[in-house]
């Protein structure tokens, strides 16, 4: 760059060193994302695991990955036979096979005894007791009340007349388990005691906690320490919790819901950094397009990990094997972010003063000596404008946290018993995000950001996604697959446009400066939606039935609504009142005239190209 100090980086990142920035952050995000949703689907996948996220799904291990071999073996050790038939006769082939089983099953073994006759000479009467998977009743016809005295050993003799006892029952009509009911009742389990459930309460919703808690902590050291240090600590700390929790995963419930626990908070660093990244790093024009892209974690957390969970259990590899990719990628994202990252623009060696320019236009130096600044969570927490964004950021997440969490053990319900592919299906929802933002972002070219605009388009998104909510439920009711995954598909969709056009735009206008403040106060509605979330499936699911999803359908409608309906009264498209003079939005798009837009200091990039400026005399 003639007359300044050239960029040190690769050249196609010249004068954009800000976006590799972006990608990177939002990829570590992801990873560290990524720490919270694995266990929820390898939960259900590995056998060994005590605590699923629902009741109900121990009986997938074993069938229904590899078919129903092993229902199918759990049906033939019932004690009520699916058929009881006797012949008059045996003239069949042995080499026809039998006339009941199935031609790809051999006869079972027959168990025929020969009754003493009172009356008059009948031939022996040979009684096959089989399981069919047919669900046919046959009626059956006594031709002699006669005692069947054995003369084999006991265990015979116990069978025989157990077998008579069934023929009798079927032929009176007290047969007390129809056939029809055998696969129904095999899943039908005795409720879990209030112990069991409040562990498993506590277990899926200890994460949530921990980034409620770690929040407090994580906003404030940020503050004092910055961004670099506090968020590689965090990373580093996460990637070794994982060793930490795969060591005491089948051990101990304490340690392990504990482990869980402090994944949360080290989560809880990715806001306040998230919101430092915008502030420090997004000029004033691509600031809605920073935002939607961090957001963006949500999708690229469960998109990565759950098809390669899924190709890890296809090919039957050790579950422990997830976890140690898991930590590996997180200890390179580490690496690589600790070294490529600066908390601010003037400090990267890689920026050049014209991308500097860019960044810092419009951002008055009054921003680092506003009084407000000092003492900005008071006013944030005194502004409906940015309860408002809140609460609908508390509705995204939500949801998010549903179908991130639940939507394996839903899919595994055996109204559904889609789990063929179980982390295939599961990561459909969150597949057309990333592509829905950039579609709906093209609706900001249409119209001028007004408060009216983005009350209209938040509030059509969220009641779209609240129907949505309950629609899945009705659909899987009706068992047609290809629907349900079509709704999956779509149902997280008005999410875009809620983020691009609605409560997410309104974030980067309403705060200004004090957007930092108000993403990295997200990490609250945050943890409450994972927190939330948990406790109202472990109080309303028993059993894995769709009529007990449906409670939790209706309560995410409820809570749709609800903030559809708070944003719609006071969601706001301009600038509050204590946040408009934080910086000067009309210098977005003109060059810096003075040295005053950033810090006077003597190691900022830019700095020196511009005092070889020299006013024209």
């Amino acid at each position: 760059m003639a007359g300044g100090r050239p960029a040190a980086g690769c050249c196609c990142f010249t004068n954009n060193v800000r976006f590799p920035i972006l990608i990177l952050t939002t990829f570590c995000v992801a990873a560290l994302y990524s720490t919270l949703l694995v266990f929820n689907l390898v939960a259900i996948l590995d056998p060994e695991v005590e605590l699923r996220p629902a009741p109900g799904l121990d009986s997938l291990h074993g069938s229904s990955y590899k078919g129903y071999d092993r229902l199918k073996r759990d049906l033939a050790d019932r004690k009520v036979p699916s058929k009881v038939v006797r012949f008059d006769q045996s003239t069949e082939d042995e080499d026809e096979g039998h006339p009941i089983l199935p031609p790809t099953e051999k006869p079972a073994p027959v168990t025929t005894t020969q009754a003493p006759t009172t009356k008059k000479t009948e031939k022996p009467v040979p009684i096959f007791i089989t399981n069919s998977p047919e669900t046919t009743t046959i009626k059956v016809e006594r031709a002699t009340t006669t005692r069947i005295e054995t003369t084999t050993d006991d265990v015979v003799a116990r069978e025989v007349q157990k077998s008579l006892k069934k023929l009798r029952d079927a032929e009176e009509g007290k047969l007390e388990s129809p056939p029809e009911k055998v696969q129904q009742e095999f899943f039908e389990k005795k409720a879990e005691p209030l112990s069991v459930r409040l562990r498993r309460g506590l277990l899926y919703a200890s994460p949530g906690i921990g980034i409620i808690l770690g929040s407090i902590l994580t906003i404030n050291l940020t503050k004092k320490y910055g961004v670099r240090k506090v968020f590689t600590t965090c990373m580093c700390q996460a990637s070794m919790a994982i060793l930490v929790f795969l060591f005491f995963q089948k051990r101990s419930y304490f340690v392990l819901t504990i482990i869980r626990f402090l994944q949360g908070a080290l989560f809880s660093a990715v806001f306040p950094t998230m919101g430092s990244l915008l502030i420090q790093w997004g000029p004033l024009n691509e600031q809605l397009m920073f935002l939607t892209v961090m957001l963006m974690f949500l999708s690229i957390g469960p998109v990565v990990a759950f098809p390669i969970i899924n190709y890890l259990n296809a090919l039957e590899v050790a579950h422990e094997h997830v976890h140690y990719i898991q930590c590996a990628v997180l200890a390179f994202l580490t690496i690589v972010w600790a070294i490529f990252y600066r908390d601010r623009p003037q400090e990267h060696p890689w920026v050049s003063g014209v991308e500097l320019n860019r960044i810092v236009a419009g951002k008055v130096k009054e921003i680092h000596s506003n009084r407000a600044l000092s003492d900005a969570y008071t006013s944030l927490l005194k502004s409906l404008s940015a309860w408002s964004i809140w609460a609908a950021a508390f509705g995204l997440f939500s949801t998010t946290a549903f179908l991130a969490i639940y939507l394996p053990s839903f899919l595994a319900s055996p109204d559904i018993f889609i789990v063929e592919g179980l982390g295939m299906h599961s990561m459909i929802p969150f597949l057309l995000l990333p592509i829905a933002c950039a579609i709906f972002a093209s609706l900001n070219l249409l119209f001028q950001p007004s408060t009216k605009m983005i009350r209209i388009l938040n509030t059509l998104a969220f009641a779209i996604a609240a129907v949505l909510m309950v629609a899945i439920i009705l659909v899987g009711h009706l068992q047609t697959k290809a629907g349900l995954l079509s709704l999956l598909l779509i149902s997280m969709l008005p999410f875009a446009l809620a983020i691009v056009t609605g409560f997410g735009r309104s974030l980067t206008v309403v705060g200004r400066v004090f957007a930092e403040q108000i993403f990295a106060m997200c990490a609250i509605p945050f943890g409450l939606a994972f927190t939330i979330i948990p406790i109202v499936v472990t109080y309303s699911i028993t059993e894995n039935k769709l009529a007990e999803w449906m409670k939790v359908a209706m309560f995410l409608f409820f809570v749709l609504s609800a903030v559809a309906i708070e944003f719609a009264v006071f969601g706001r498209g301009k600038s509050a009142s204590w946040a408009a003079s934080s910086w000067d939005p009309l210098a977005a798009s003109t060059k810096m005239q003075s040295l005053a837009l950033i810090d006077f200091n003597q190691d900022e990039c830019g700095l020196y190209e511009l005092r070889r400026i020299e006013p024209k005399k």
